[in-house]
């Protein structure tokens, strides 16, 4: 393995444990659409729950690996299991996906509010150690662009990112390694001088097309730690833990 020089960062799940940033946020938007939906009173626990786990996060903070904010480029596969819940609660299709819609592209959603007292001390403190380090740092994601600047805002990590794709970005998003190239020649580096660092299976995939010289996985996302310790070169709980990672921080 060649020296790393630069890291790309996944963003959601990886800086920070999705399920108890992004679980109260999703679940209470999940919860007002249903009452949009006019689901019955004696049904609409259990349909939010099955849309809980069906977008992959639930209100007490649990990810499910299969949820499809977990597989952007399933696309197909989560049109089907959202309208296998539609027929199961007799809904109107058309409303239900552009409920979900909303949902996945943040919109309407208290996001600065729940974010107001949440502690990113140790991503700040890792993220700023690695910039110490003297890596070029980016971070690709397919949150919107407004939303990552809301976040690594008040991550108090915006000074140290250098490069950044979002879901508004031209870019091909991932696992299409397009981001990777664009970060190598705006650096001049090579793939193997990268590491990605992602919480999805995805995000590993990213990097294995993306040939990149290093691939590190975190658990508080996804948290699916059977197939991410086959594709990571290495598995970690969370980002703070690479701190002692000897590629790295040799």
């Amino acid at each position: 393995m060649g020296t790393i020089r630069g890291i790309i960062l996944d963003k959601d799940g990886t800086l920070f444990d999705y399920g108890e940033v992004w679980g109260p946020v999703l679940s209470e938007a999940i919860e007002k659409g249903m009452k949009k939906l006019r689901v019955p009173d004696e049904k609409r626990e259990q349909c939010i729950d099955d849309f809980c786990h069906t977008v992959g996060v639930d209100r007490e903070g649990r990810t499910y690996p299969d949820g499809i904010i977990f597989s952007h480029d399933k696309l197909f596969r989560a049109t089907l299991r959202i309208l296998g819940l539609t027929f199961r609660y007799h809904l109107s299709p058309w409303m239900v996906w552009k409920i979900v819609k909303r949902i996945l592209t943040h919109e309407d959603l208290r996001l600065r509010e729940h974010l107001a007292g949440m502690d990113f001390t140790d991503v700040c403190r890792t993220v700023k150690a690695l910039a110490e380090r003297g890596y070029i740092l980016g971070i690709v994601t397919t949150d919107t662009e407004n939303s990552t600047s809301l976040f690594l805002s008040r991550m108090g990590i915006a000074e140290y990112i250098s490069f950044l794709r979002t879901k508004d970005s031209e870019t091909h998003p991932k696992p299409n390694p397009e981001a990777i190239r664009e970060f190598c020649k705006e650096y001049n580096l090579e793939s193997s001088e990268v590491a990605v660092i992602g919480d999805t299976v995805v995000d590993m995939e990213f990097g294995v097309l993306g040939k990149v010289g290093y691939k590190v996985a975190v658990l508080t996302g996804s948290g699916d730690k059977e197939r991410l310790t086959e594709e990571a070169d290495v598995v970690y709980p969370s980002l703070k833990d690479i701190i002692s990672d000897p590629i790295l921080f040799p």
